[in-house]
């Protein structure tokens, strides 16, 4: 038995000595017996499987996040305070904190386990690539339905014109002159590739050099072939790729928004764990009492002298609990996904349909967009853009031709007012010598066949024939039916010369002709369209404008190749037309039969060569998939924005070249040394020569690029700290998409597969919508910041109060299921409206951020303490204030009839049992009378008043922080409100969400607080509005010291 099949190069070996290698011959193929044992050493012809992840890891895995350890920690601890505690809390209300929280983080780890069960549909639908059955040889006998995982290698196989290619198989025999396959989605060929049987001569060459291959998953375009099976299941190239796509899952790392959330909560656990402990500590003397020991330099309590009172040490840890809850950010993951949820609507309107969510923020640090060439930046719709004909002897004139699509109307013959007589020569070619047809479906004019031959199709609509006023009837008719006369001059053409005969294209030659009868009488006569130097070495005359038949001279022959040359450098296809009236007999006199003396003459493929001579040359066409016309001021702005595009294709060097400098990815006079070459030459490189080649500035041009070069440049750019986004549409494309920080797949042309890996499909596989969609990843994130700034400073605030109580020994002013209340439901609306904010106009004039940049930066930080200070000094303030005056401010508090306190009595609330003659009156709140029996109840269930003002000033402030939040640095008199309506009703939502838990009594119970009079809820503003004063001043100073300033980008 010969080596393993992926050892073997059979494609640099002979027919024979593959036969001789797998010991297989191409007419009896194998027999049974060898069937089982190749069976044994290769296994079935089949991708394998990598063990599906299980329920119960992809469950736990969603508890492996920072902010969602902490806060299962919190609900732990208020879940075992809830059972122990002195029952100062009626029924369940000790149980609802950890409930709300547990049943947020199973909602989450429900939606992360619904994405997470999708992410391998990219390897099922590699499966599906692979063809069903084949037709085998076996024993010397025909197998027209074997089970393609049947296969083994060293299994002959037939393949016809829309088969499927179920292995790697080399070819062996060419039952017919030509045999194309179609294999873009594996190597990204725009057009069929013709295969050959004769062996290629380097071992190393790239999959688009092995000619005489055909690869599992491509499919037959034309022609019959036979071949030997060399590789089977994951020793196949798209067996390789699906092996790739595996390593590349398994690098897949965390996007920047979620590496910079687990740093937040990190960060967030040791500041609440330490301030927890603090607050617990530092109020000691409330719960502990002991006696020094004596004759020490230094105090040392007396361990035998220690007192614990437990029920006050555990009233302060509940203060030290309420203090975590009020640190945690809980409703930030929920706002944070709707924030994403809500950039992918926008997104879709924009034709980029984001597949995984963090991906949407992700897209605004991209740095480096990895683009493939054709369908992206070009429109995969082969045009003619230029058009050639001779004038005289040794005289051309060229014609620009315009549009870029298949419809017809979208261009025409610049300058053009009627045909001449070799313009119609060069229609009459068009047309008739062509396999492809143009259709109008579904509101687009579409291709059937090969691109280059629908893009002559369109053309000869443009071209016309040579009666003006037929030619414009005839485009009406085109134009009021479409679906019925797509192509109305073409039939034209076609009607008056019905073919009888094709002569089918070969690598020899290089050219295809057809064999035509001349509706108007005469003899046949021969149109012939091919590569323009075959062509015109087989011309020996020339048909002028005026319509004379000249002999084609040296000159003449010079002024044509100068013409070819120029389309070449332009990277333009070049095809030469020709004619042939003057046919010797059998063939000018040929009627299509098969008795006919002709008929043997035109089977013979050996003799189309003979036949296509001392042609006449009509002209030239030069064919381009050109540029789509948004990309160029898309690339701009991509260069504006700092975002660099390297172009990564498996196109040939000159054509990618060229396209890249028409986009601007390349200046028009730019040297490309070091910045353009081919995907092998790249890998020769050595790692230094590499990154230093993708280090350096401007755009990257790489082609006939393999997918293991587009894994290596994108790994490099990652290694180098680039935010690496890579568009995609083939097999070939799939792991590198997959490995990409985005992976964006193209919606109409991509694979299933390259949609599967992706991160992102673009919808109209426009290049333009992946810029739009960097554009709003920007605006995304910054309207994130502006969430996560209000949220945050918001529960520094609640921090700052707590603390502070604990500190000065007040009685707590909020208890844990208030602070949970604001966090999640109050703050919920405003922060998710933020999310709605309008992008900057410069959002794309500015460099992209770091993808490592600090999601709180230093100054930010400050702004938060201070305006965190500030709200903790108000809550503090509203509560005292109650508690210490009857009129605050001018704010008349005496109606309730409460009794005031003086600070001391405040802050020593503990000792009140000690106190002499103290008294302390029942108060109204609402319809309803506060009143307790023991005057010192009045620091406990008697407070429901002033801790009901503190939590009003908690969610006032928090409404007046969303509008300051409306901008980092910009003044609310520069950003007004009405700048984003969204906040506007979300506030309006919030406060009433807020009055709801006041005025209904039922809530009001389940979060212990009281209505509040008008008085009171001046009290509230009282203290709630400086804070907008307070951030137009820090706002101020952020401006004048520490602004993002614009970078001049070259």
């Amino acid at each position: 038995m010969g080596s393993p099949p992926e050892a073997y190069p059979a494609w640099v070996k002979t027919t024979k000595e593959v036969q001789q290698h797998f010991r297989s011959d191409v007419s009896t193929g194998l027999s049974s017996e060898e069937i089982g044992i190749r069976r044994e050493k290769y296994g079935y012809n089949e991708l394998s499987k990598e063990p599906s992840t299980p329920l119960w890891r992809l469950i736990l895995d969603q508890f492996d996040d920072t902010l969602v350890k902490i806060l299962l920690m919190s609900a732990v601890v208020s879940f075992v305070l809830a059972i122990f505690e002195d029952h100062d809390e009626e029924g369940l209300k000790g149980f609802i904190e950890p409930f709300v929280i547990l049943l947020i983080l199973v909602l989450n780890a429900a939606v992360g386990v619904w994405q997470e069960s999708n992410a391998e549909a990219a390897l099922e639908a590699l499966k599906d690539l692979q063809g069903e059955t084949a037709r085998v040889i076996r024993g010397g006998k025909m197998i027209s339905d074997l089970p393609a995982r049947d296969l083994v290698p060293g299994d002959v196989v037939e393949l016809h014109a829309g088969d499927k290619v179920p292995a790697d198989v080399r070819v062996l025999t060419l039952r017919t002159a030509t045999v194309r396959a179609e294999q873009s989605s594996l190597t990204g060929e725009s057009v069929a590739v013709q295969k050959i049987s004769n062996a290629v001569s380097d071992p190393n060459c790239e999959i688009q050099a092995k000619e005489n291959m055909l690869f599992s998953g491509t499919a037959i375009a034309n022609g019959t072939v036979i071949g030997m099976v060399v590789a089977t299941g994951m020793e196949t190239e798209i067996g390789k790729i699906q092996s790739q796509i595996q390593d590349a899952a398994n690098e897949d790392s965390e996007t920047p928004l979620k590496k910079k959330l687990n740093q937040f909560g990190e960060m967030l656990a040791q500041v609440i764990f330490w301030i927890c402990v603090v607050v617990w500590l530092i109020n000691y003397p409330n719960y502990m009492s002991f006696q020094l020991l004596p004759n020490l330099p230094f105090p040392c309590p007396d361990p035998a002298t220690i007192k614990i009172n437990w029920a006050k040490a555990v009233y302060y840890l509940k203060i030290a609990v309420a203090l975590a809850v009020a640190a945690i950010p809980e409703g930030l993951p929920a706002v944070i996904t709707t924030c994403l949820a809500l950039g992918t609507r926008t997104m879709a309107k924009q034709n980029a349909i984001v597949r995984k969510l963090p991906s949407v923020e992700t897209l605004g640090c991209t740095t480096v967009i990895c683009s493939d060439k054709t369908g992206t930046l070009t429109t995969n719709q082969m045009s003619v853009v230029q058009l050639c004909q001779m004038i005289g002897p040794a005289a051309m004139q060229t014609w620009a031709v315009s549009g870029h699509t298949y419809n017809p109307s979208d261009g025409i013959v610049v300058s053009l007012r009627c045909l001449d007589h070799s313009l119609e020569a060069i229609a009459e070619v068009c047309a008739v010598c062509n396999e492809a047809v143009i259709e109008y479906k579904a509101g687009t004019f579409k291709a059937v066949g090969a691109p280059t031959e629908a893009a002559l199709k369109v053309l000869v609509e443009k071209l016309g024939v040579m009666d003006a006023s037929t030619t414009k009837a005839l485009a009406t008719k085109r134009a009021q039916s479409p679906e019925d006369h797509p192509e109305p001059v073409s039939k034209v053409y076609n009607k008056k010369l019905p073919t009888l005969a094709l002569l089918e294209f070969d690598r020899d030659r290089k050219s295809m002709s057809v064999l035509c009868k001349q509706e108007s009488g005469g003899p046949n006569i021969l149109l012939v369209k091919g590569a323009a130097e075959c062509v015109l070495e087989r011309c020996n005359r020339v048909l002028l404008s005026d319509g004379k038949i000249e002999p084609l001279t040296e000159a003449g022959r010079k002024a044509v190749l100068a013409d070819v040359e120029r389309m070449a450098e332009g990277a333009l296809r070049c095809l030469a037309f020709a004619r042939k009236a003057d046919l010797p007999t059998p063939l000018s006199n040929y009627d299509g039969t098969d008795k006919h003396a002709a008929h043997a003459l035109l089977a013979d493929p050996a003799k189309y060569s003979e036949i296509e001579s001392n042609l006449v040359f009509c002209g030239l066409a030069a064919l381009q998939d050109p540029p789509r016309p948004e990309v160029a001021p898309a690339i701009k702005r991509c260069r504006q924005a700092g975002i660099r595009v390297i172009v990564i294709t498996g196109d040939n060097k000159s054509t990618a070249e060229a396209i890249c400098r028409k986009i601007g990815v390349f200046g028009n006079s730019e040297d490309l040394q070091g910045k353009s070459m081919t995907g092998r030459e790249f890998s020769n490189f050595s790692r230094e020569r590499q990154i230093q080649m993708l280090r350096g500035r401007g755009g990257r041009c790489f082609s006939r690029a393999e997918p293991k070069h587009k894994q290596d440049i994108v790994r490099l750019l990652k290694e180098l700290g680039e935010v690496a986004a890579m568009t995609g549409d083939g097999v070939n494309d799939a792991p590198a998409l997959k490995l990409a920080d985005i992976g964006i797949a193209m919606g109409i042309t991509g694979t299933e597969v390259a949609k599967e890996a992706s991160d992102m499909v673009l919808a109209d596989d426009n290049f333009s919508s992946i810029v739009a969609a960097v554009a709003e990843g920007r605006s995304i994130y910054n309207n994130m910041k502006a969430f996560i700034r209000y949220m945050i400073s918001s529960n520094i605030g609640e921090v700052a109060s707590i603390f502070l109580t604990a500190a000065l020994g007040l009685p707590e002013n909020l208890i844990p299921v208030q602070l949970l209340w604001v966090n999640l439901v109050t703050d919920g609306p405003p922060a998710t409206a933020l999310g709605f904010n309008k992008a900057d106009p410069d959002i794309m004039e500015k460099p992209p951020r770091k993808s490592d940049e600090m999601l709180i930066t230093p100054w930010v930080f400050f702004r938060y303490v201070i305006i965190g200070t500030y709200v903790g000094v108000a809550t503090i303030g509203a509560f005292v204030s109650w508690y210490m005056y009857e009129s605050f401010l001018g704010i008349d508090l005496s109606g309730d009839g409460h009794s005031t306190v003086t600070w001391d009595q405040l802050t020593h609330w503990h000792d009140c049992p000690s106190w002499t003659g103290f008294e302390a009156k029942s108060y109204t709140a609402g319809g309803a009378t506060i009143s307790f029996s023991n005057p010192c109840d009045y620091f406990t269930t008697g407070k429901a008043k002033a801790c009901t003002l503190a939590l009003s000033v908690i969610v006032v402030i928090e409404m007046f922080n969303a509008l300051n939040a409306l901008s980092e640095d910009a003044s609310l008199f520069t950003m007004p409100p009405w700048t984003n309506p969204w906040l506007l009703v979300a506030i309006v939502i919030s406060v009433s969400l807020h009055c709801v838990i006041l005025y209904i009594p039922f809530l009001a119970g389940i979060f212990s607080i009281v209505p509040l009079s008008v008085n009171e809820w001046l009290l509230v503003i009282a203290w709630s509005a400086p804070v907008m004063f307070l951030d137009e001043i820090l706002k101020a100073l952020g401006r004048s010291f520490f602004g993002v300033q614009k970078i001049k980008i070259d």
